[in-house]
């Protein structure tokens, strides 16, 4: 029985790594393309530009893998294996899709793209292993979140004041914003049930 909800255990988890890294890899892809971003845009123009943001943005990596941990891993250890297997996927995706994107591909050496392909992959790793193991110590202790919390104030300085004034900008910005907000809201009533 217990061999039986540790197979399908897996097999979810393949699911989930296969459809959720093909989508965060096509629209991660659009993101790289978008035009340039005026003030005449239609809803759908606007709709699509701001999840290929969003996708793209390291936070959503980082809480894709979060969520790979906090559902799939068992212990700590394959939570940590678990976000790594589903970033480098999704990363993976990414290139294969953006290749074929790419209507006259730059020609790289194969010593270049050596080094391209591992410095990515190994943020990657690196990347889904540290999401993977937070999200599964969420399910032990809330303060997990602080480094995610930490990581959403640094990319909003990152991006700096003159993400702002860009419609899909902005609205990135202020998608962080709410999640801090949440994080900060969660966090405190987390505590106060605690005390009670």
């Amino acid at each position: 029985m217990k061999k039986i909800k540790e197979y399908k255990g897996y097999w979810s988890f393949a699911v989930f790594t296969s459809i959720v890294g093909l989508i965060v890899g096509i629209f991660s892809v659009i993101s790289d393309h978008l035009p340039y971003v005026g003030e005449e845009m239609t809803v759908f123009e606007f709709f699509i530009s701001y999840l290929a943001v969003m996708i793209n943005s390291l936070p959503m990596w980082f809480i894709l893998a979060m969520l790979v941990g906090y559902l799939f891993g068992r212990n700590i250890k394959q939570a940590i294996l678990f976000g790594a297997i589903y970033t480098i996927t999704a990363i993976t995706f990414y290139f294969v899709i953006g290749h074929f994107y790419t209507d006259v591909p730059v020609p790289v050496s194969f010593s270049e793209q050596a080094v391209t392909y591992m410095i990515w992959y190994g943020a990657s790793a690196v990347g889904g292993s540290l999401g993977g193991g937070i999200g599964y110590l969420f399910k032990i202790n809330p303060y997990a979140l602080l480094i995610l919390l930490a990581g959403l104030i640094f990319q909003l300085f990152l991006y700096g004041t003159r993400s702002w004034f860009n419609i899909v900008g902005a609205a990135q910005n202020v998608t962080f914003c709410l999640i801090i907000v949440s994080i900060v809201i969660y966090l405190h009533l987390s505590r106060k049930r605690k005390v009670e």
